[in-house]
């Protein structure tokens, strides 16, 4: 493993999408990459376990880095999101521990990575993070996102401890989160690479990145809308008893609804923000079934990928 990259920022401030343009980019220049998004089935660093006692996840967590830098991938690059800053941040703060002890911990763990070649951090962040909070929860879903969440973790200590709040403490929950990952990303034992987004100029941010890593940007193929024609249809999963629907809109493929599928190749299509890659298959001049690859909580668990047979 020649770099170790990590991507952070607040939710919603496009870790996701910024990690999968580094790892496609870095491929296309002759890289081997590995990609773990926060939801990869089988993290090395981001496990499921809740732990009440905050030791024993600060333990866990140090415990996975040590044995992810001990057995490291052989590829040329990993780029991992969430796994350094929001992971712990938000298993900690909802346990309402002391912001010393969740900072210490990342800054402590950061010193690991003295040994790897090359050791990066993205970070995105918002001079108006106030601002910036309110448009991720207004595209989330507005109050029906802070219900959902609130209903979701209010029996975590930080809520408890904030009930008068009720949902509207997932907003100081956000604010406590970015202020925190403020004080952390000046004290980590690792170069960084800051870049303030609330502009959204996603080309700029892009071209920032290529110059930082030294990269030449190389863009998705393009394929026919032809060819995208004929991948659109329903697939179906027998043994999951599950659908997918890929339709074909504004010359893109969908999935799940909403998901933009991005060329990887005239077959191989991605979504830059989870962990799915589509494998169409043409047999006898007929696509007929899609493979969901790369492990992810959601999509797929399977080393071999998930199959889903078209039936329409």
């Amino acid at each position: 493993m020649k770099k170790l990259l990590f991507v952070e920022g607040i939710p919603g401030s496009g870790k996701s999408t910024f990690a999968r343009f580094l790892a496609n980019q870095f491929e296309r220049n002759g890289y081997t990459c590995n990609l773990f998004f926060e939801t990869t089935y089988n993290h090395p660093i981001i496990f499921s376990e809740s732990f009440d006692n905050y030791n024993m996840f600060i333990e866990s967590y140090i415990g996975h880095w040590k044995a992810f830098l001990l057995n490291q991938c052989e590829s040329d690059v990993v780029v991992m999101e969430s796994a350094l800053f929001q992971s712990p941040i938000v298993h900690l703060l909802h346990k309402d521990v002391d912001r010393n002890i969740i900072k210490s911990l990342i800054v402590n763990v950061s010193k690991l990575f003295k040994e790897v070649e090359e050791c990066k951090l993205v970070y995105f962040y918002q001079d108006d993070a106030p601002t910036e909070i309110q448009k991720m929860i207004e595209i989330r879903g507005k109050e029906e996102f802070l219900l959902r969440k609130h209903n979701e973790y209010k029996h975590e200590k930080y809520y408890i401890n904030r009930i008068e709040q009720g949902a509207e403490s997932h907003i100081t929950f956000f604010l406590d989160y970015a202020a925190l990952a403020n004080k952390i990303v000046n004290e980590v034992s690792i170069e960084t690479i800051t870049i303030e987004n609330s502009t959204r100029n996603y080309t700029l941010y892009e071209q920032q990145l290529m110059n930082e890593f030294d990269l030449r940007y190389i863009p998705d193929p393009d394929v026919e809308v032809s060819v995208l024609k004929e991948y659109a249809g329903i697939y179906h999963n027998q043994d999951l008893n599950f659908s997918l629907n890929v339709e074909l809109k504004d010359n893109c493929l969908f999935i799940f609804g909403d998901k933009k599928l991005k060329p990887k190749s005239s077959s191989q299509f991605y979504l830059d923000d989870m962990s799915v890659m589509a494998n169409f298959v043409n047999e006898d001049n007929k696509v007929d079934q899609v493979v969901i690859t790369e492990k992810d909580l959601f999509a797929n668990k399977s080393d071999n990928g998930t199959a889903f047979v078209r039936v329409s």
